[in-house]
């Protein structure tokens, strides 16, 4: 195992506070739509995953959400709801690219699949991070 790099757990500790964000925003859909909840979510779970590989000593190719997801299966098992959800988020956002540029509003319905993604991912940092 490669040396850990320094601030893993900066982003761990950021991750947890998006996520308690997150969590918070859906009791206050007047304030926070799907999409701010969309990237409340993405953000603490680009954390978390930031974490986990910094606490391995590595650093991911790009941060889109099956880039993560790529990288964080060559270290472990990926439960295929968790890579189904972080696709379907990449999905609605394509930012990367001026030619290709889109970004898609996400239902009301995806807010609890968001949720339950980070929720996932935050075991898998908490398993290796503690």
């Amino acid at each position: 195992m490669k040396s850990q790099l320094a601030d893993w757990n900066t982003f761990y500790t950021e991750g947890k506070s998006y996520h308690k964000t997150a969590q918070g925003s859906v009791k206050r859909p007047e304030v926070f739509t799907p999409g701010i909840i969309q990237n409340l979510a993405a953000m603490s779970i680009e954390k978390y995953f930031m974490a986990i590989f910094m606490h391995r000593g590595l650093l991911p190719r790009n941060h889109t959400m099956a880039d993560l997801i790529w990288e964080a299966k060559r270290l472990f098992p990926i439960e295929a709801e968790l890579e189904k959800i972080l696709l379907y988020m990449d999905s609605l956002q394509a930012i990367c690219s001026i030619e290709h540029f889109k970004i898609t509003e996400p239902k009301q319905s995806d807010v609890p699949d968001f949720i339950r993604a980070v929720e996932m991912v935050a075991l898998l940092a908490e398993a290796e991070c503690r």
